[in-house]
């Protein structure tokens, strides 16, 4: 066996490498492995992020046809429907997640990402989140998504920030910083916003983006305030939140 800080420096440096030959024995091309893993995360209970449900909330309307990419137990997608979105749809490699979450009133799709087999310019907003860290043929994907997105669309996007590499998370392909996530998504959008946050129920940190491939519908202000809300920093009178400055 390997000591860690061998284990580690082929991590943080050869990050897909270590994640192929930490997958070699696995099973993830197998429709079972994912039928069961969402029957196991289905049976613990959704894993809620009420931080960046309310982001998302906060920058999308009820009327917009939302699709999110990976949307596991649909844990997103059943929140937003409970506040009046009529036009959601999910993306995902379980059968049994297309199954369960379609009896729920949610438009499934089945694939395995990268690919998209979906018609052009269909959705106002696509939502990839906890997915951009798993795919390695990311210029694929991120074009694809920008394909099914409307002229005028909007791609949300969650991943951890310069955390949970391959060798924390066998399955994940790369550790993203602000910076190298703004410069892959840049290669694919005109229009990227980056930053961090924390989201109330986790102690990682996760970066949250927010990319058009037209001019800017929101300033950066705005989607820095909308943030700043979402995370307790301010209230919605545009003033800091005064339990938050006693800490």
């Amino acid at each position: 066996m390997l000591p860690w800080r061998i284990k580690n420096f082929f991590s943080e440096h050869f990050p897909l490498g270590y994640h192929l030959l930490a997958n070699v024995q696995a099973r993830h091309e197998s429709e079972e492995y994912w039928n069961m893993a969402f029957d196991i995360s289905w049976q613990l209970g959704s894993r809620d992020w009420p931080t960046k449900n309310q982001l998302i909330r906060a920058l999308t309307s009820t009327t917009d046809r939302i699709l999110d990419v990976g949307c596991g137990t649909g844990s997103l997608l059943r929140y937003l429907q409970e506040y009046g979105y009529a036009n959601l749809e999910g993306l995902e490699i379980s059968r049994r997640a297309v199954e369960v979450l379609g009896e729920r009133g949610i438009t499934m799709h089945h694939a395995r990402l990268p690919n998209l087999p979906l018609p052009d310019q269909q959705f106002d907003v696509v939502i990839a989140s906890q997915v951009l860290e798993h795919i390695i043929w990311r210029r694929k994907f991120l074009y694809g998504l920008r394909r099914i997105l409307k002229p005028m669309g909007t791609l949300i996007i969650f991943v951890p920030d310069n955390c949970l590499g391959p060798i924390d998370e066998p399955s994940h392909v790369i550790k993203f910083t602000k910076e190298t996530l703004t410069k892959e998504l840049s290669a694919c959008f005109k229009s990227v916003f980056v930053e961090t946050m924390k989201d109330e129920k986790f102690e990682m940190p996760i970066l949250f983006a927010y990319a058009q491939n037209h001019a800017p519908t929101r300033s950066s202000k705005e989607l820095e305030d909308a943030l700043a809300i979402a995370t307790g920093k301010k209230t919605t009178s545009g003033q800091p939140d005064p339990d938050v400055l006693a800490f």
